[in-house]
């Protein structure tokens, strides 16, 4: 089974915000941590407090190819966001696309229809998007239904930034009729800090059986988002694969890696 990391947020300067690690995760302190936790993979996302984040993670990507891609953030604001996306896997190692939608200035673009053409032109190109959309799930179920053949990532399972306990999952329901749409996917990174017990956060196994439930494992992807952890990375790969009885050895097999290395055609 190869264990690939969803999203993990690499940078070498700027300065990282809220509740996110201070000290960088740069290539080496990141493979060491791969190391201790026994991840084979890993998906680089870059963050917005480094400036030169999507080179950076390419470069990391080029000078390991069997161990990372790169899923980029694009700002829809500028001026040449469609040529820039019709583009996109031009770039060696670049096989998705990150769009933040969490603040009300992020969701500006999307509500100035900045974002429309990006949508058909990510379809088109074959592009898959991941949305930070907490709050507003009724965004990616409309682009989802619009556009049904864009391959859609809702990221954190939708949940609010430092939500902890039962507030983290009130949204459950808005988020599981949106399995209803064949072309969304959830991801499932660092759920361990929603939980208000520690490892191996038994609160979390009723939530997290209504996701498989509704979205069945071959529509979830497992990931770390590293530098936020308030627990051992290596807890994120046994909590799956240890602590949640509903998951058979294939369910496994896909959550872990290879629904991710599909939906990035990551061979």
């Amino acid at each position: 089974m190869k264990i690939v990391d969803a999203q993990v947020h690499p940078w070498s300067s700027g300065t990282s915000t809220g509740h996110h690690r201070r000290d960088p995760i740069d290539q080496s302190v990141l493979l060491q941590e791969m190391a201790a936790a026994q991840v084979d993979r890993v998906v680089l996302v870059p963050p917005l407090w480094d400036p030169n984040g999507n080179q950076y993670a390419l470069q990391i990507a080029a000078r390991m190819p069997e161990r990372f891609s790169v899923m980029g953030l694009l700002d829809p604001a500028q001026p040449d966001a469609a040529r820039t996306l019709r583009e996109w896997h031009s770039q060696p190692h670049m096989r998705g696309v990150r769009f933040l939608l969490n603040t009300p200035e992020r969701l500006q673009p999307y509500f100035d229809g900045l974002l429309d053409p990006l949508w058909s032109v990510a379809e088109e190109a074959g592009i898959p998007v991941a949305l930070l959309v907490p709050g507003h799930l009724e965004i990616a179920r409309k682009v989802a239904a619009d556009h049904p053949k864009l391959r859609i990532v809702v990221d954190h399972l939708g949940v609010p930034r430092a939500s902890v306990g039962p507030v983290a999952f009130r949204h459950w329901p808005q988020l599981l009729e949106l399995a209803s749409l064949p072309n969304i996917r959830v991801k499932a990174v660092g759920v361990g800090d929603y939980a208000i017990d520690p490892y191996p956060f038994k609160s979390l196994e009723e939530p997290l059986k209504a996701v498989f439930d509704a979205f069945g494992a071959e529509r979830v992807l497992w990931g770390s988002d590293l530098s936020r952890l308030h627990h051992p990375y290596a807890q994120c790969v046994t909590h799956f694969r240890e602590q949640l009885p509903f998951l058979t050895e294939r369910d496994l097999e896909r959550v872990m890696g290879r629904n991710m290395l599909d939906l990035l055609d990551w061979r």
